[in-house]
């Protein structure tokens, strides 16, 4: 799979950019804040409708779109070993707007307060959620080691990217369990406010929770899994180093079902027996804790509240890890999703690296490289080209980012 055009307005930095990009390794280099961040972050959003370093959409329009009302447009040619796609996502702002953010008097900056995404696909518009699956990328940058050393959010966001781009079964199991929750949630804070009410108002919401959150822990439960098929096979750090492994931590026991074997199955049968169990584990768990969820008014249990362990042998990497362990083990993380998104969709995914090779020695800077060349297509960027090997430079197509615009290298 391989985005082969890209094209940007008003995005971030960029007024407008069109680039083609050619089959293996790309090269960006440039200054710092030169807008390589930028492009890869427009690559990432194609593939997974998100950003990944922000959470709010209109930071990504230009501050100097001359627009009102203002928008930023991505649009990418995407072809893949079963179809072709040409995916635009436009960031809008609302026309019934209030007033902007941060905006110049003068007129020479404008920030909108709010902004709504569109989705195209082949020129027809589509649900956002319809992007999903067109284009498969995984993304790592330096701040990538907070997949290991940050909090539990961030791996759950993690499972959660990796597996709503090849299937899409899991996309409406993690919907459904959300809206569920809110739900729930609100139900608690009523049962709060009014004392009165049985708890028994609980129960289509527990029951819909512990349906659609079976299905969740199951699938993620079997991504771990092939995670760490994966990950056994990495060779990222010195000779006798202790194996990486990801260890998934449910909020609910689910010490007495079997740890998950064999290939990933996309979706799911309603008479799965390990569904089941999870399901009827996860009803019970709920019930029990009725009481402190209705104190706190809040659900304390659930795939919402789960997490996973990174180990090298038996030492947790999250609390006990180095810095430099903790880099390794959230890079041995990307590859493993590399190669597990691989075995699910039958072709590998677009990786985009972005600035990762300042802060690796020299022997993962070849790992990385020679990951950059196994796959059909990788977006590479840094400060400077010779950061990158003489032999890498040589195979890769090089561009330099200047004022906004590629130019060959």
């Amino acid at each position: 799979m391989r985005l082969r055009h890209l094209a940007l307005a008003h995005f971030r930095r960029f007024g407008a950019l069109a680039h083609e990009f050619a089959p293996g390794p790309t090269v960006v280099w440039g200054d710092n804040g030169a807008g390589k961040s930028n492009l890869i972050e427009a690559a990432y959003l194609l593939a997974t409708t998100r950003s990944p370093y922000t959470s709010s959409e209109r930071d990504l329009i230009s501050w100097n779109c001359p627009h009102r009302p203002a928008f930023a447009r991505t649009i990418g040619v995407c072809e893949g070993a079963r179809h072709n796609a040409t995916i635009e996502l436009r960031l809008v702002e609302p026309d019934t707007r209030g007033p902007a953010i941060d905006s110049d008097p003068t007129g020479d900056s404008y920030h909108p307060s709010s902004v709504r995404r569109r989705a195209i696909i082949d020129g027809r518009p589509r649900a956002i959620g319809d992007v999903l699956g067109n284009l498969i990328a995984v993304h790592f940058s330096p701040e990538g080691v907070d997949l290991v050393a940050g909090a539990s959010e961030g791996r759950r966001r993690f499972l959660d990217i990796a597996l709503a781009q090849v299937d899409r079964a899991y996309v409406r199991a993690l919907r459904r369990y959300q809206r569920a929750i809110v739900q729930r949630n609100a139900m608690l804070r009523r049962l709060r406010e009014e004392p009165s009410l049985g708890a028994a108002l609980l129960d289509p919401w527990d029951a819909e929770a512990a349906d659609s959150g079976a299905v969740v822990v199951a699938c993620r439960r079997r991504a771990i899994a092939r995670l760490n098929a994966a990950l056994a096979t990495l060779d990222t750090d010195s000779p006798g180093s202790a194996p990486i492994r990801a260890e998934y931590m449910p909020s609910v026991d689910l010490r007495s079902i079997d740890e998950p074997e064999g290939p990933y199955m996309k979706g799911w049968d309603d008479a799965d027996p390990v569904i089941g169990a999870i399901r009827v584990l996860a009803t019970n768990a709920l019930r029990a804790t009725r009481s402190r969820d209705r104190a706190a008014a809040t659900t304390l249990v659930g795939p919402h509240r789960d997490d996973f362990a990174v180990r090298a042998g038996r030492v947790d990497q999250r609390t006990y890890g180095s810095r430099g362990q903790q880099r390794t083990a959230a890079l041995a993380l990307k590859v493993a999703e590399a190669r597990f998104m691989t075995e699910v969709a039958g072709e590998p995914p677009v990786l985009l690296l972005d600035d990762v090779m300042s802060e690796l020695d020299p022997g993962r800077r070849a790992f990385v490289e020679s990951l950059a060349c196994t796959v059909e297509q990788s977006i590479v960027t840094g400060t400077e080209s010779g950061v990158f090997s003489s032999r890498f430079r040589a195979l890769a197509s090089t561009f330099c980012l200047r004022d906004g615009r590629l130019e060959p290298a």
